[in-house]
């Protein structure tokens, strides 16, 4: 994904994030402290221009949770226990008995391929591809904004908006550690273990395409009841080995790359369920309602 688009679609919904973040518990023409909701009076039938002041404190705003949500991450082996520590080591351990075995995986793969099950795998590799999960995440952003009274309408959103917020930081990272790894393609007929470092971005290690999928997988199944979590897993599960079955990537590489992605969908859907993790205050403007009014909630975290 080139850079540019993902700045716009950042910048397109952060707006939502941060008008919508702390609306619920708030009433009209409310002005209570329990409410967190501190609004001008006025007759509520005006609504309130958004002017452009106000659009980049609430893109400050959205940024600072974000940047507050890679602090998170980028700390989170800070914060292993024991458990944590055994689950990373079995994963990297079934990571690395995988690289052993990886070509003869391949070609059990390759030798079994038929029309059918190629134009299969092409059909979830589409679904796969980062301009469909983002443009997927997009519009059911828009669809529970456009519900948003309504509590189905925003879970919807405040769902994808933390969808979003995962792809785009398994897109970094995935594309980081493709670069620093640089593990030849199977189509490059280089071998399991031809590795370069710094030379291109488009090589085998980790799966995008997996780490997406289970990144967004966590996510809606962290945020909604069966048969969701089923459908989202299965779904991330077949796009993941329709890398291997069109020789894009190694068993190895799709393994790492869903526990990557699976790891970040978890770990941000905690930290959104969880908001007073991180310490310090934040301060956030925010729309009560659809029709007037201003909203401001000070968050103090200790």
């Amino acid at each position: 994904m080139r850079p540019f688009k993902v700045h716009l679609i950042a910048a397109t919904v952060s707006w939502l994030y941060a008008s919508h973040a702390h609306a619920e518990g708030c009433r009209s023409d409310c002005r209570h402290i329990e409410c967190g909701c501190v609004r001008s009076p006025g007759p509520t039938s005006t609504q309130t221009p958004i002017g452009l002041d106000r659009v980049i404190n609430e893109l400050g705003t959205a940024g600072h949770e974000v940047v507050s949500d890679a602090k998170y991450l980028l700390t989170s082996p800070l914060r292993m226990d024991g458990k944590s520590v055994l689950i990373a080591g079995g994963v990297a351990a079934a990571v690395g008995g995988l690289m052993a075995t990886d070509k003869p995986i391949q070609q059990g793969f390759q030798e079994n391929r038929t029309t059918a099950t190629n134009d299969i795998a092409r059909s979830l590799e589409t679904i796969g591809f980062a301009r469909t999960v983002l443009g997927a995440n997009v519009a059911l952003i828009g669809a529970g904004w456009l519900f948003r009274e309504h509590e189905e309408g925003n879970r919807l959103m405040r769902t994808a908006l933390v969808s979003l917020e995962s792809q785009l930081f398994v897109e970094g990272i995935v594309g980081v550690t493709k670069l620093g790894i640089g593990r030849a393609r199977p189509t490059g007929e280089e071998g399991a273990h031809s590795f370069s470092p710094f030379d291109s971005f488009d090589t085998s290690f980790p799966s995008a395409h997996a780490a997406r999928s289970f990144a967004v997988a966590a996510v809606f199944a962290e945020s909604y009841p069966q048969p969701v979590p089923f459908l989202a897993y299965t779904t991330a599960t077949l796009i993941a080995l329709s890398r291997i079955q069109l020789n894009e990537h190694f068993a190895s590489d799709v393994l790492a790359g869903a526990a990557l992605g699976f790891f970040i969908g978890k770990a941000l859907s905690w930290r959104h369920k969880n908001p007073d993790f991180l310490h310090g205050v934040n301060i956030m403007p925010f729309v009560p309602t659809a029709h007037s009014g201003l909203g401001l909630t000070i968050t103090g975290r200790f």
